[in-house]
Order: structure tokens, then C-alpha cells, then sequence
């Protein structure tokens, strides 16, 4: 069959029937065995669009040799049907072969709508702004720090939750770091310099805990071992050691990030203990959860019609009004 990836559609805009062609990345795959004790692979692919489960059945010598070619992180081309199993759309695949290996690349990943070096430049301006040698310092050695600014600037704020796309990192840090100056202005006993810095620094760690360089969103070893909030404090921790800090601002500082999730069953070490931290995790939240609204607002529209209730939201427990 012959593909052409600017034919393929989308993954959201796939329709319950047969289609003909298909272009898509391999988020995971893996083998499983049915009821009948048939071997299949299942898999997940995704575009910049979203993701979608798939299945393929063969025989264990063709299965063999196509799990060979549709590694996690790989290109694959397609030919199936879109189906509805259990309430959710699925793709029983009828054929499979590799990727032509010049796709561009954005077809697979969604980005930020923002301009990242606009966003650089406006995170730079509100560091500099930090009227505190020692924490201004210690957000600037993260910004001279090109390896990890390689990270920075591409990496995702979540995998799937929120901004979890290219640059989605910078987008949602940015976001913080704006709420908490108007915060500052709106409560003007907070330290402002305080504040500033630990939102920049709140999510550092989330560099570390996805293998996003790669061609697939997934959590890393360290990642899943440790998760981003200790992850982000042992960036803090090394970077530190470079800054001559007095020691209640760094037990601040590092307070700060250790408890930006709010709640220990959210995944933070410690629970806010001073109003700067509880603030830092607030706007953090903010900017999440908006998202979130945001996120179904848009899905809904997409779908057209007038829409006054919205899907259920599994991160915000309810569906929301449109309306």
C-alpha cells in the first residue's frame, strides 16, 4: 500500500469504520495473550493530536517480527479499523510497517503555542528583577547551565495531565512565576524575591523525570523511582552548593520546592509550613487545574454540536459546565 502522511488523518479526528492509511508513533507496545490463549501485540500510538490503544493479531512468527519494528519511539505505518471495545476507540490493525524515517517530527509531538524564546526572555526578566543577590544567583546558575536549559526549554509539565507537550515546562513555570508577582502586589507583606524564586524553581526536578528527548512521554527510571519533587530538590541541593546563601533563605528556598504539591498524598515531602510556600503551591495548582478547564472547553468545542456538559474529568473527579 502506499502512504502519505499528509493524507493520514489525525488521531482526533479518526472515525469508527476502516482506514485506509496511517502514520503514527509508537508510545508502548507489548505482547499479551486473549481468552483463547492467541498471542497479540497491543499497542498505543499517538500524534500531536493524542493517543489511541491498538491491537494486532498474527501468528507468533509474524508477531516476532513486527514487534521488532514497532518499538516504543518508533514510526509505524498503518492499515486498520476503528472500532469501539468497552466503551473506548480502539484501532484493530490489519497491517504494519515502518516508518519512511522522514516524517517531520511535529506531526508526533504537540508543542506550546507560545514563542519560546519570547518566554525566555520574559522568565529572564522577572528573575533579574529578584532585588536578592543570593536568590536572584541561584535562579541565574540554572539559566547559565545550557545542559540544563536544553532540558528545560523542551520539556513537558506533566506527561498527560497538563501543558504535557514541548515546552510545556517553560508555559506552566512561566504562568507561575507571573501569578505569584501579582500576588506580591496584591499581598505586599509576602517576599516577593522569595516567592519569585520558588516558583521558578518549584518543578526543576521534571527535567529529570521524563525521558522526553527520546521519542516517547515516559516517566524515567529516576522519575519513577523518585519522583519530580525530590528530583527538583536535588537539582536545588547541587546547585546550592556554588551559592553563598544564608542558611534560613536556603531552608526556605528548598521548603518551598519539597512542598510545592501541597499535600503529602499529592506527593509532597512536606506540607507548606510559611505563607511563600503555600503560595508557590497554590499558583501552581492555579495553573494546572486551569488547564485542565481549559483543555475540555476546547476537546468539547472540537466536537461541535451545543455541548452543555463536558466529559468526566478523571483529574478533576466531575464533568464541567460549557455553558
Amino acid at each position: 500500500m502506499s502512504f502519505s502522511t499528509e493524507r493520514t488523518p489525525f488521531i482526533r479526528d479518526l472515525q469508527n469504520g476502516l482506514l485506509d492509511e496511517g502514520t503514527f508513533l509508537v508510545r508502548r507496545a507489548f505482547l499479551q495473550k486473549a481468552k483463547n490463549n492467541k498471542p497479540f501485540l497491543r499497542l498505543m500510538l499517538a500524534d500531536a493530536s493524542g493517543h489511541m490503544p491498538a491491537i494486532f493479531f498474527a501468528s507468533p512468527m509474524e508477531l516476532k517480527t513486527i514487534s521488532a519494528l514497532a518499538k516504543p519511539g518508533k514510526v509505524i505505518r498503518i492499515q486498520g479499523i476503528v472500532e469501539e471495545f468497552q466503551g473506548v476507540k480502539q484501532l484493530k490493525l490489519l497491517k504494519i510497517e515502518p516508518g519512511s524515517g522522514s516524517e517531520e517530527l511535529s506531526r508526533f509531538w504537540a508543542r506550546t503555542p507560545q514563542n519560546r524564546r519570547q518566554m525566555y526572555a520574559a522568565m529572564r526578566e522577572l528573575i533579574q528583577s529578584i532585588a536578592s543577590n543570593e536568590l536572584r544567583e541561584i535562579c541565574l546558575l540554572f539559566l547559565k547551565d545550557k545542559a540544563f536549559m536544553r532540558l528545560f526549554l523542551e520539556a513537558p509539565a506533566s506527561r498527560q495531565v497538563h501543558h504535557a507537550y514541548i515546552g510545556g515546562l517553560m508555559e506552566h513555570t512561566l504562568n507561575v512565576m507571573r501569578t505569584a508577582l501579582q500576588l506580591s502586589k496584591t499581598y505586599t507583606y509576602i517576599d516577593k524575591d522569595l516567592i519569585l524564586a520558588g516558583a521558578f524553581l518549584h518543578d526543576i526536578g521534571k527535567v529529570d523525570e521524563y525521558n522526553f528527548l527520546l521519542s516517547q512521554y515516559e516517566h524515567s527510571e529516576a522519575g519513577k523511582l523518585k519522583g519530580h519533587t525530590l528530583l527538583s530538590y536535588e537539582r536545588l541541593r547541587d546547585k546550592l552548593a556554588h551559592v553563598k546563601m544564608h542558611a534560613l533563605t536556603r531552608a526556605k528556598l528548598e521548603h518551598i520546592v519539597l512542598a510545592h504539591q501541597g499535600k503529602r498524598i499529592w506527593g509532597a515531602i512536606e506540607e507548606p509550613r510559611f505563607l511563600e510556600a503555600y503560595l508557590v503551591h497554590a499558583v501552581d495548582a492555579i495553573d494546572a487545574t486551569q488547564f485542565i478547564f481549559r483543555e475540555l472547553q476546547k476537546n468539547a468545542d472540537a466536537q461541535g454540536g451545543d455541548l452543555a456538559w463536558s466529559e468526566y474529568s478523571k483529574y478533576l473527579g466531575r464533568d464541567i459546565f460549557l455553558r
